[in-house]
């Protein structure tokens, strides 16, 4: 293992087909390693994955979950989709045709968590793409970065700023409240 202090962390979040296309063919995920490094990275499905998964009689999530942990050797989170994440998808769905439920959930996880989703879900990746989202489609030759400049992709991305602006004042005002035992100290306010 090298020295996890030099690298960043990058945060991957895997769509629901994505999970299954590796647990039902080992040569797919072997590729998928070969082009993205998981080594150092913080790995996640929404819950809305388990569903997705669960639907399959042959197998379920937590099989596929651990197939892959094994394979990538790192831990794969279950990670919840907030009220913030809920509304955007839902924006996200009625601004991109053939976006639909729960793949604009997942878009829109990997939108606010700044995650590269990874998907062999055309349609969400072309849906990823038109608001400007990292994705990785594993079926591509090419892993293309670049960032549409489009309406709709300035619009997401300012959208998902002010969710997290939200969401940091919120964090910013729960650490102002009393604790218990704390009192206000009237003289320093004036």
């Amino acid at each position: 293992m090298g020295d996890t202090n030099n690298r960043s962390e990058k945060r991957f979040t895997l769509d629901s087909c994505i999970g299954r296309r590796c647990y039902e063919n080992p040569a797919y995920l072997d590729m998928l390693k070969v082009r993205v490094d998981f080594e150092y990275s913080k790995t996640v499905f929404t819950e809305v994955s388990i569903y997705e998964i669960d639907k399959r009689v042959e197998y379920g999530f937590d099989v596929v979950q651990s197939t892959l942990e094994s394979s990538i050797g790192n831990e794969i989170q279950v990670e919840k989709i907030t009220y913030d994440m809920h509304q955007l998808g839902i924006w996200l769905r009625e601004n991109n045709e053939g976006l639909h439920v729960p793949d604009d959930q997942i878009l829109a996880y990997a939108m606010l968590t700044d995650s590269v989703l990874i998907t062999c879900d055309k349609g969400l990746e072309q849906a990823a793409r038109n608001v400007g989202q990292d994705v990785i489609n594993p079926d591509r030759v090419t892993i293309d970065f670049s960032r549409t400049k489009s309406a709709i992709a300035k619009l997401a991305q300012s959208k998902v700023l002010l969710i997290r602006q939200k969401v940091q004042t919120i964090k910013n005002a729960k650490s102002v409240i009393l604790k218990p035992g704390m009192r206000i100290v009237w003289r320093s306010f004036v």
